[in-house]
């Protein structure tokens, strides 16, 4: 893996680099602290995403706002082209209507995941009265 170098620009001593994938995990534990983040601005990758950024708050409020962003950086993650993911998160704030991360994962073409059946077996409450009446074992 390889970095490109980062010059400050004119008039400041520090520049920064943020490659979201390094950050993404952590963020996604704790969605809800990207809205506040220091170094929001350094984390989204491009100039489309920050704007990207901007419509969702005029959009939603910011916390909601902060954890579709979130979402959507982890699905782009996955993805070599990062542009595929904010395409579709562009053609979900064009119209009017709901934005969700349902809908991104539509445009995107990823399947939710089915929750598995889970077969319980109750067992017998008749084991309860044997314990009790010291039928259980070492009474």
């Amino acid at each position: 893996m390889s970095c490109p170098r980062v010059r400050p620009e004119k008039g400041k001593t520090r520049a920064r680099r943020i490659d979201f994938r390094h950050v993404i995990d952590s963020l996604a534990k704790k969605p809800g602290a990207f809205c506040h983040a220091t170094l929001r601005n350094d984390i989204l990758p491009d100039d489309e995403l920050r704007r990207l950024w901007r419509r969702l708050c005029n959009h939603l409020e910011s916390d909601m706002a902060g954890r579709l962003m979130v979402h959507a950086l982890k699905l782009a993650a996955g993805y070599d082209d990062i542009s595929v993911v904010a395409k579709g998160m562009e053609q979900m704030l064009n119209p009017p209507g709901n934005v969700d991360l349902h809908r991104l994962m539509r445009f995107l073409g990823i399947k939710e995941k089915a929750l598995p059946v889970v077969n319980v077996i109750q067992h017998n409450l008749s084991s309860y009265e044997q314990l009790l009446r010291g039928k259980g074992g070492s009474q």
